[in-house]
């Protein structure tokens, strides 16, 4: 196990930068062909293609398309232009007992067009039935959480997977399940954290650019894409798009044979997602994957809606406590007469427990902050070489590593800085003391680092139970919310001020 955190540092960078799109191969439960927009013709072809359409690779490369039966003359033109852009094509071949389906994708450089094997339908009345209750948006809490039950109950009715979850992404990306639908004996997720290296950057982006994600078989080998040129074809909106060698390692490391994921949107960003894992290997149909892909839909809906009205709540709250609190401050001509008599009320507006007030040499103090050679400190800091005019953190270690003795007690800190052209520079400080945190994460969330070829790699960890980090040196974490009330006292301060 390599230490260094620098080197480790490199090594996630190197699973960030993989270029997933880009693997040359895709999954074995389709076929897939590439058409080159410009001259009409198929560029690349999966080398298993004539298992789906009784043609191989050197019988379509090189091809026009105005030569291949199965597809229609007006296809290409009937496909929008934007990248991302699908259009279905149904039973575009048939043996006597299967049939097969395609779908053509616009990509960045050309037309992919997928080939599988129609399985299942969904029937609409029960697809109804699944979805209406996702259309009845949560109002409280305790409705949030049966909401949670309402999708995943659905989705393991229609897919029929073991383990389905609700994993809902971080503000510093780690996850956490959040809801659960299980047998018992296979144990739970609820409530555990995964790092944020768990789901790349590369992979949130590909999330964001397609509707699902599925890997029917985690043991099935890759099929390579045979091309007249060596460049590989984008499959950045690709079903089919073969996965990672080291999430296939992970999924196996869990005891997962096949898995499904749906994002979850909320204002065109990544909220979370619709995880499913199954013990067997099992592949869905296109229908009900589309399903799936429509019931979660309903839920981001919902959960949007939710977030939003929860938003304007607190938004109503936060402005409802600055007025009131800079009113109580105007009344005084000089801000640090009243800052000291309202102290306790602006320190208990961000739920700090320490505060203090700095104009040029004049200083107020309360709760339990920093002694004067610490604030100076800070203060120098935070007023030369900060070059934010808001701040926080819940470790100050990070910013004052040198300075750990001179904290002590004192674990993270919101700052904000208003210039006034009568006083100069105010700075408004608020403190929370360190608490011990436990995070419980889904295994040891430090990836181990194994030796490939003589080069170190990363490679999946071997276990997922429950194994708890005590943290020390940190506060209770700054919420979007207490940055808010910072935000809105600034700018309070500042039509004051003027």
């Amino acid at each position: 196990m390599l230490n260094d955190n620098a080197e480790y540092a490199r090594l996630i960078q190197g699973c960030e930068s993989e270029l997933l799109h880009l693997s040359g191969a895709i999954q074995p439960f389709g076929a897939l062909v590439r058409i080159d927009p410009a001259t009409k013709t198929i560029s690349h072809a999966s080398k298993n293609l004539a298992e789906f359409m009784k043609m191989s690779p050197a019988d379509v490369l090189g091809r026009t398309v105005e030569s291949l039966e199965w597809l229609p003359a007006d296809s290409l033109e009937k496909l929008a232009a934007a990248e991302g852009s699908m259009l279905a094509l149904i039973n575009v071949a048939y043996d006597g007992s299967t049939r097969i389906d395609a779908n053509l994708i616009r990509t960045g450089d050309g037309i992919v067009v997928e080939f599988e094997k129609a399985l299942a339908a969904i029937d609409a009345l029960a697809m109804f039935a699944y979805q209406h209750p996702l259309m009845l948006i949560p109002d409280t809490p305790q409705d949030l959480k049966n909401y949670h039950g309402k999708l995943l109950t659905a989705i393991q009715a229609i897919s029929g997977f073991g383990r389905c979850m609700i994993y809902r992404f971080m503000e510093d990306w780690d996850g956490e399940v959040i809801a659960e639908v299980a047998q018992p004996s296979d144990g739970t997720y609820l409530g555990l954290r995964f790092p944020a290296s768990d789901i790349p950057a590369i992979a949130r982006t590909l999330y964001l650019k397609n509707a699902s994600r599925m890997i029917p078989d985690v043991n099935a080998e890759p099929v390579q894409i045979l091309g007249l040129q060596s460049e590989p074809p984008d499959l950045t909106f690709s079903d089919l798009r073969s996965v990672s060698p080291v999430h296939l390692e992970y999924l196996g490391n869990m005891g997962v044979a096949a898995s499904f994921s749906v994002p979850i949107k909320v204002g065109g960003q990544l909220w979370g997602l619709l995880a499913c894992h199954n013990g067997k290997a099992a592949t869905l149909s296109p229908e009900q994957r589309a399903a799936c892909v429509a019931i979660t839909s309903a839920y981001s809906v919902g959960i949007s809606s939710y977030t939003s009205t929860r938003r304007l709540q607190m938004l109503d709250s936060i402005d409802y406590k600055t007025d009131e609190l800079v009113q109580l401050l105007s009344k005084y001509s000089d801000p640090l007469d009243g800052v000291e008599r309202y102290s306790e009320r602006l320190m208990q507006s961000l739920d700090a427990n320490g505060f203090a007030f700095i104009v040029g040499n004049q200083v107020a103090i309360a709760g339990e902050g920093l002694d004067m050679e610490a604030l100076g400190l800070l203060d120098d800091w935070f007023s030369n070489q900060c070059n934010q005019y808001l701040f926080s953190t819940h470790h100050i270690s990070e910013e004052f590593a040198d300075s750990n003795l001179i904290f002590a007690g004192t674990a993270g800190f919101t700052a904000i800085k208003v210039r006034s052209t009568r006083l100069g520079w105010l700075r408004l400080y608020w403190f929370r003391s360190a608490e011990e945190q436990e995070i419980t994460w889904a295994g040891n969330p430090n990836k181990p680092i194994t030796e490939m070829a003589g080069a170190p790699a990363l490679s999946p960890r071997r276990s997922f139970e429950r194994w708890v980090e005590v943290k020390h040196g940190f506060c209770r974490s700054w919420t979007n919310e207490n940055r808010l009330v910072a935000s809105k006292l600034r700018s309070a301060l500042l039509r004051w001020l003027s």
